[in-house]
């Protein structure tokens, strides 16, 4: 039986039928696919327990919010509702982790905050829009300090970020804040009142060397070693040790910049410098916590995320860290987490060292440097921190007891220059 010759309408038909019914499959199983996903889904958040804690991404992650009728009718349920969804969805670390890698086969070279450059470099973006009159009003603060204590030794450096040193290995036209202009403002507001020394070309004369961490914000401890040799002078240090004995402690950190890109193809290696030829022994107490102990490492930090805390064990508000030396020399520290693997290097040179993370502490600080006849005094901060964070200005502010004592003194004054232009009952006989 010869098959009917159709005409060439009736085969357009014939095709856009045989089109309706394949993609009407099509759409069947994608729908199928997606209804099933949906379903593991809601079985993995129902059934699965929630995770408090991300390992990868270094926070705490949202819980089941509680249902409330006010809740509900000012949105705030559905808000939290939406982050607890978000936070525990199943397989949540693989998917950003894709997400990524997607991202980075479009062409995309920034992640959440952080770029992602050559040879495996993650790089905090620099805050481009900071508070200047928080971060005027924290440099004036620090210029009224150093007036009050003039007579302290007292130096301030701020360490510039890798995404402003190592440009080789940024993605190509990524836009960088110029934190030498905002070392300059700080040293133009304080230079005339302490000792400002600029690290700037220290750190980019290295630029080539692993001076920061591949996977965190962080420098390293090769990049703290270049900045205490360029500032032991400032700090009255003389002869400092000039050999090392280096130990790699770990050679699988992922940093905050791993966890906070998602991107976790890298890894580094965290090394401890003990220097040769002088006299090592210490004590450190955690004052806050009221721990005493004769490391200034945290072994069991290198079982945990985030290894960096293996200095110290992260920030506390008070570190004392007292030492044999003969020599009076008494160090106060003003910091962040950058310092946290400098101060081993400092250690030698001071018979107590003092290291107070403003962020956490809340006593006054005049007296404690009276009472602890402080000799030196370092601020030091990366740039990026400076620039970003206000709790050193209200650390620094005076006390109440001393600015009372400025009031009377003022008050004084001005009693004195009033007799003096005021004429006596005597003088006005005449």
């Amino acid at each position: 039986m010869e098959k009917k010759q159709l005409t060439r309408e009736e085969e357009l038909k014939r095709r856009k039928k045989i089109l309706r019914e394949r993609s009407a499959k099509i759409y069947f199983k994608i729908t199928l696919i997606f209804l099933l996903f949906m379903a593991v889904a809601c079985g993995f958040l129902i059934f699965e327990p929630d995770r408090e804690y991300s390992a990868s991404e270094n926070r705490m992650l949202a819980q089941k919010p509680e249902f409330s009728l006010a809740n509900l009718a000012s949105g705030k349920f559905m808000t939290d509702m939406e982050d607890y969804v978000t936070d525990q969805f199943f397989f949540r670390d693989q998917w950003i982790s894709l997400k990524v890698l997607e991202d980075m086969a479009l062409g995309k070279r920034e992640s959440n905050g952080v770029y992602i450059g050559k040879q495996g470099y993650l790089m905090q973006v620099p805050e481009n829009n900071p508070n200047m009159d928080d971060v005027q009003n924290t440099l004036d603060r620090i210029r009224d300090f150093a007036q009050r204590h003039q007579d302290i030794n007292t130096v301030m450096s701020l360490v510039p970020n890798a995404a402003y040193i190592s440009t080789q290995l940024m993605p190509a036209n990524a836009p960088v804040r110029d934190q030498s202009q905002d070392i300059a403002l700080a040293q133009d507001t304080v230079g005339s009142f302490l000792n400002f020394v600029d690290l700037t070309e220290t750190m980019s004369s290295h630029r080539d060397e692993a001076i920061y961490y591949k996977t965190d914000h962080h420098w390293t401890s090769l990049g703290a070693r270049y900045a205490f040799d360029t500032l032991y002078t400032a700090l009255g240090i003389q002869q400092p040790a000039q050999d090392y004995t280096i130990y790699p402690v770990t050679h699988t950190f992922s940093g905050t910049l791993a966890s906070k890109s998602g991107y976790n193809r890298s890894q580094d290696t965290i090394n401890i410098y003990v220097p040769k030829d002088v006299n090592t022994e210490y004590v450190v107490n955690y004052v806050e916590e009221g721990e005493k102990t004769a490391s200034m490492y945290e072994s069991s930090a290198l079982d945990q995320k985030d290894q960096y805390e293996v200095f110290f064990g992260g920030n506390h508000s008070r570190i004392d860290i007292t030492t044999p030396l003969d020599e009076n020399k008494n160090l106060l520290i003003f910091k962040d987490s950058y310092a946290n693997c400098l101060i081993p290097f400092l250690q030698p040179y001071f018979r107590s060292i003092i290291v107070i993370d403003p962020r956490y502490y809340y006593d006054d600080i005049d007296s404690l440097i009276t009472d602890n006849s402080i000799t030196d005094i370092l601020f030091l901060y990366n740039v990026d921190t400076f620039m970003t964070d206000t709790s050193l200005a209200d650390v620094l502010a005076p006390s109440a007891e001393e600015n009372s004592g400025q009031s009377l003194a003022e008050d004084l004054q001005n009693q004195e220059g009033q007799t003096a232009d005021t004429p006596s009952e005597e003088g006005g006989d005449l």
